[in-house]
This record gives C-alpha cells, sequence and structure tokens, in this order.
C-alpha cells in the first residue's frame, strides 16, 4: 500500500491548468467525473472537486460512500479525521500538522465552502478551490477567512495503485 496524497494534489494542479473546461455546478453533473480520471470538460462544487482528485488519484472515498455521487462538504467532515490546529493573531491559524492533499471546510455547521490544501504555505495553507463560477483558483486559506470558521480534515489516501495525472512525474 502507498499513500496517494502527491497524486491528489497533482490532481488538483491538472483540473486548475484547464480551469477553462471546468464548469462550477450544484446540480445533478456536479459528481459525473467520478470515475472518468482525466477527461475534460469537468463539472463540480467544492466538495465535488475535493472527491474527484481523490477518485482520479486512486485514493478512498474522502465521503466513505464508495464513490456513489451522493457526497458533500457535511459527509467530508463526517468522515475525516479532524486535525487539532491554534489561532495566531486572531488570523490564520498554526498548521504544523497540515499536509499537502487534507482538506480546510469553512463555516459553520455541515460547513459552507471545502477545498483542497496543496501546500502547507508557511502557516496560511494554499488551496484549489473550486467555489464559483471562473474556478477552481488557487488561494490561500486566509482568502476564504470571510466564511467562517475553519476546519482541517485528513483522511485515508493508502492505496493498492497510486494514479498520477497525464505528463506529471511521480514526486519522491
Amino acid at each position: 500500500m502507498r499513500t496517494a496524497s502527491a497524486a491528489i494534489v497533482q490532481t488538483a494542479f491538472w483540473i486548475e491548468a484547464r480551469k477553462s473546461r471546468c464548469t462550477y455546478s450544484e446540480g445533478s453533473q456536479r459528481m459525473s467525473a467520478i470515475n472518468r480520471p482525466w477527461v475534460m470538460p469537468f463539472v463540480a462544487d467544492c466538495s465535488a472537486f475535493v472527491t474527484v482528485c481523490y477518485n482520479w488519484a486512486g485514493a478512498p472515498d474522502p465521503n466513505h460512500l464508495h464513490y456513489d455521487g451522493y457526497g458533500y462538504t457535511g459527509t467530508l467532515l463526517s468522515a475525516g479525521e479532524h486535525l487539532a490546529l491554534f489561532r495566531v493573531n486572531g488570523r490564520g491559524v498554526r498548521v504544523e500538522e497540515v499536509e499537502p492533499g487534507d482538506v480546510v471546510v469553512l463555516g459553520p455547521g455541515v460547513g459552507v465552502h471545502t477545498a483542497l490544501i496543496v501546500s502547507k504555505g508557511e502557516g496560511d495553507p494554499i488551496c484549489i478551490s473550486m467555489g464559483k463560477p471562473g474556478d477552481p483558483e488557487i488561494v490561500r486559506v486566509s482568502q476564504m477567512a470571510y466564511l467562517g470558521e475553519q476546519t482541517y480534515l485528513r483522511f485515508n489516501t493508502m492505496t493498492r495503485k497510486v494514479h498520477y495525472p497525464p505528463g506529471h512525474r511521480r514526486l519522491r
């Protein structure tokens, strides 16, 4: 078994590099890319984007729903390991525990938005977010802080077969 974390992050960058072929939608097509790796055009909302990155990389479903197409931000919150984080000077968080491939959920309750962490970002993680038309985009968590509280999650990324995007080399 190997971790798919690097492949998850590379998948997010691969999709973001093709953002002109991506459509933001909360409609019935939002999970249509599940089990259709590297096929464009791409339709998703924020939680579908995270789920598809895990699926295309070969990782287990972060929603714990066997990629049935019904996951959302709330199922990610229920299924993920919540990481302990600390506020720093009232802005942002100290994120020593956060790793690329982890997820941030913003907002109270079941959350209003989720994004995939692609870099620790020296205390202000860098994410790829699929939250509005024109996305995905590369943003820092602090740029989304207006959405409310931040919950950082980690998921099982162990798999027998890791899948990398076309044209990408495996990171060591």
